[in-house]
């Protein structure tokens, strides 16, 4: 939710190039490095709650929120750290969010996952377990109804395409012509449940047709065409509302959680998910391409790293929430 305490502390400047490419690699270098750091200070002891890392997941991110308009509605789930970072979230803000700060987005009140910035078009994740599929589809209806030409993007695991909550959002969505992009980030691994244990058909987007929708299968980690197929269905669901469902091939590189030791991912899988890094593959490409130089990538890099430590650092310094306070917002005044 909006939140007059969340930070407007402005993001550093363009490094070699303005380009919405070199926009996608600051954002995944954001998420990554920020995550790292959350990582490390969940070892330190110093999170409140958990963390569950996008490591290795972060093109989905930064080529979903490139495809979109400011009025769009997004609904992030747990790996989801750069929709937060690609819409608009500070650094100071993912900090003091999960350090469980007043200053954060939920004032320290909340699990450090369900939180969304609103004005940026952002909603607080209420369960990454299908839940937020109704609630995207509700607010993108409602914003058409207002006159806006607004989409939505909603997210999945591959676990999660087996709820019931994904069957009634997409299902509803289907029925009225709602125009979301039904993200599936198909990494695999429901916890520590693989996909043959989840579901029988072939590709996940084999169910789309089962709701009248079309499907789409994507390399998750391939930054570039991802992003071309993604902005390609946004302008088109704009203009010919109704939902698609889109599958991106990818892989966690850590566990579940940072609790988890993903000792039940062959070693064999994960290395060769290594060799496909979307970070390591974007920068290659870029290079080739001509978008952008060594010298301007290391620079990026830097500044991101800098950002990131300036962020934490000044996020440790603010206080918790006042145990005084414990029940505003809690009910309505008398």
């Amino acid at each position: 939710m909006a939140n007059p305490q969340t930070s407007t502390q402005p993001q550093s400047p363009p490094v070699g190039g303005t380009d919405v490419h070199v926009e996608m690699l600051r954002t995944m270098l954001r998420a990554r490095l920020a995550d790292e750091r959350l990582i490390r200070l969940f070892r330190q002891g110093q999170i409140i709650g958990g963390v569950y890392s996008s490591i290795g997941q972060e093109a989905i991110g930064a080529a979903s929120t490139a495809a979109g308009l400011p009025q769009d509605l997004y609904a992030p789930l747990i790996r989801n750290m750069a929709v937060h970072i690609g819409r608009g979230a500070s650094l100071l803000d993912v900090f003091r969010q999960w350090l469980g700060r007043v200053t954060g987005p939920t004032r320290g009140r909340d699990g450090n996952l369900h939180y969304g910035i609103f004005a940026n078009g952002v909603y607080a994740m209420i369960s990454h377990l299908g839940a937020m599929i109704p609630v995207v589809t509700g607010g993108v209806m409602a914003k058409r109804h207002q006159g806006s030409d607004a989409i939505g993007f909603a997210y999945i695991g591959d676990g999660g395409t087996s709820t019931g909550d994904f069957h009634e959002g997409v299902n509803f969505a289907a029925v009225f012509n709602v125009p979301l992009i039904i993200i599936v980030e198909n990494n695999k691994y429901a916890y520590s449940t693989p996909a043959s244990g989840q579901y029988r058909c072939k590709r996940l987007i084999d169910k789309a047709p089962g709701y009248g929708i079309e499907g789409f299968s994507a390399d998750g980690n391939d930054l570039v065409e991802l992003h071309r197929l993604l902005h390609r269905l946004a302008v088109d669901v704009r203009a010919n509302p109704r939902p698609v469902m889109i599958e991106c091939d990818t892989l966690r590189m850590r566990g579940h959680g940072e609790h988890d030791d993903f000792s039940y991912v062959p070693p064999e899988l994960l290395e060769q998910y290594r060799q496909r890094d979307p970070i390591a593959g974007a920068t290659k490409r870029f290079i080739a391409d001509g978008i952008m130089t060594e010298s301007a990538i290391a620079a990026l890099t830097q500044a991101c790293h800098t950002e990131v430590d300036v962020a934490y650092h000044a996020a440790m310094k603010d206080p918790p929430p006042d145990p005084n306070t414990l029940l505003e917002g809690v009910y309505a005044d008398a």
